[in-house]
């Protein structure tokens, strides 16, 4: 069993998890901001074999998969404490070496936040059920101007196109679905998982006697852009989506 220890957003799996995002939408102002809470579900994960590239995960070994997912807040992790786990190396070859990581993660966060879209100051998430306004569609979920954030549900509006490490799938385990979008290809509505790709930090063989932790190193920082999603045209203030935390992976023995 992977779990997951932080340090200064530094975490140490036995397993491994993780969230994180991009988007490439319509972005007149924006603004980005560092999110006090931010949860999204993952699916798998999965080492990538031979052949592998950000672009294109080949003959993927599951490590771990759950069909209803499993949700992390990244935000919650301290120091020296689990966020939890999924999978193991058991099903890892050896001998084999894999430089390539893939997690399917869902499309949609609850994340808390507030920040400027570019011309309001005070921006704020605020949940669907209340005053904010989910994403549908190519449209992205809008938070509210002023107030205290709370937890909002966001989504990767369709139409998105993400950077090349992601794609969306319509399925969890690895396999190339008739409905996945290759690399560099919008999102639509017949994908509500992404595959989001890793370098790992040095290649990994796994070896007989040895079970290594590992190590992923994430940012929150400006993991969420507010923006002016009409820019002079009303009704697209205080538009959020999520972005892309920045992380790297090492096996360590």
């Amino acid at each position: 069993m992977f779990k997951i220890l932080n340090y200064k957003k530094i975490i140490i799996l036995g397993l491994i998890l993780i969230s994180f995002l991009f988007v490439g939408h319509k972005k007149a102002n924006a603004d980005n901001a560092t999110p006090t809470s931010y949860i999204n579900t993952i699916y798998s994960v999965m080492l990538c074999g031979p052949g592998s590239s950000l672009t294109l995960c080949v003959d993927p070994v599951l490590l771990g998969s759950e069909t209803a997912g499993k949700s992390f807040d990244l935000s919650s992790i301290t120091a020296g404490a689990s966020a939890g786990g999924m999978g193991s190396l058991s099903t890892v070859p050896y001998g084999t070496t894999y430089s390539f990581f893939q997690v399917i993660l869902d499309r949609q966060f609850t994340v808390t936040a507030a920040g400027s879209d570019g011309s309001i100051s005070n921006c704020a998430t605020e949940a669907n059920s209340g005053s904010g306004t989910a994403s549908s569609g190519i449209l992205p979920a809008l938070a509210v101007a002023g107030g205290t954030a709370a937890a909002q549900v966001i989504k990767i509006p369709d139409d998105s196109v993400l950077t090349t490490n992601m794609s969306g799938t319509d399925v969890i385990d690895g396999s190339v679905s008739a409905n996945d979008e290759p690399a560099g290809d919008a999102v639509d509505s017949d994908t509500p998982y992404i595959k989001f790709r890793i370098a790992l930090a040095t290649p990994f063989t796994l070896k007989p006697g040895r079970m290594p932790n590992v190590q992923v190193a994430f940012s929150l920082t400006d993991a969420v852009s507010f923006f002016d999603y009409n820019g002079a045209v009303a009704g697209g203030a205080c538009s959020i989506t999520p972005n892309a935390p920045s992380v790297s992976i090492t096996f360590v023995e």
